[in-house]
């Protein structure tokens, strides 16, 4: 078993990152300047080779980004999953994540995530569970994205069998070896929406992986760009395929 402190050690020999985090932009948002400050921190004390992977809708201005953030800009509107799942076939981390400028869950959840990937080395992908957390605002203080969300987990859990027990948790953690077994299938359906689970759920049946499930936490903030009735339009539709 190969402990973190060794991967590190290896990785800053070479300029490929051991994790990519990918992070959605659908307009431009005051709070990025904080995201990658708060980032740059987070891994000066810890000490990984990562890189962000800013994937931007067609008409959002980002500037351009000093290393490690760099910016891939979508030639037409995608929406999030799609662009999530391009973000992460862009990343070249040996370990692939996503998080969001709001950083709804917490970097040490993530890093958290990262350490078990490296530890056991027969999963391929950890899934974060927000109800495992029973502290967690996702729990204590719904709003309606939240309640949205609530709903049509229960439903999707029932179309894709009690694991993930948080089908709508986009905090996955994910080997780039297993994801790459992954895009082959990916590209046989569309992929669309805000939330990037289902489509991963589909793809999953079609390509399993070994995968295992971590509590993690729901900070209860919701994107700006979030619309809550186009995301109960698309999950009403992921039921129905």
């Amino acid at each position: 078993m190969i402990s973190l402190l060794t991967i590190v050690k290896m990785e800053s020999a070479v300029s490929t990152p051991l994790l990519s985090l990918v992070i959605y932009l659908d307009q431009e948002n005051k709070h990025l300047t904080d995201c990658l400050r708060d980032l740059q921190t987070f891994f000066t004390k810890f000490p990984v080779p990562y890189e962000v992977v800013l994937i931007a809708e067609k008409d959002v201005v980002v500037s351009a980004p000093a290393a490690p953030v760099r910016v891939v800009q979508n030639k037409k509107y995608l929406g999030r999953a799609a662009s999530l799942w391009q973000g992460l076939q862009t990343a070249q981390g040996h370990f692939l994540a996503v998080s969001s400028v709001e950083m709804n869950t917490p970097l040490g959840d993530l890093f958290r995530l990262l350490q078990h990937l490296i530890s056991e080395e027969k999963v391929d992908l950890y899934w974060g569970d927000r109800y495992a957390q029973k502290n967690s605002s996702f729990l204590k203080k719904e709003n309606p994205r939240q309640k949205n969300e609530h709903l049509f987990n229960g439903i999707l859990k029932e179309k894709f069998g009690p694991v993930p027990a948080d089908p709508l948790s986009d905090v996955i953690m994910i080997r780039q070896e297993a994801f790459k077994k992954l895009t082959s299938q990916g590209q046989k359906q569309k992929i669309r929406g805000w939330y990037l689970g289902p489509s991963l759920l589909r793809t999953l049946k079609q390509q399993p992986l070994q995968m295992e499930q971590l509590p993690v936490l729901d900070s209860g903030v919701t994107a700006p760009g979030f619309s809550l009735w186009n995301a109960r339009w698309s999950l009403f539709k992921e039921c129905l395929l």
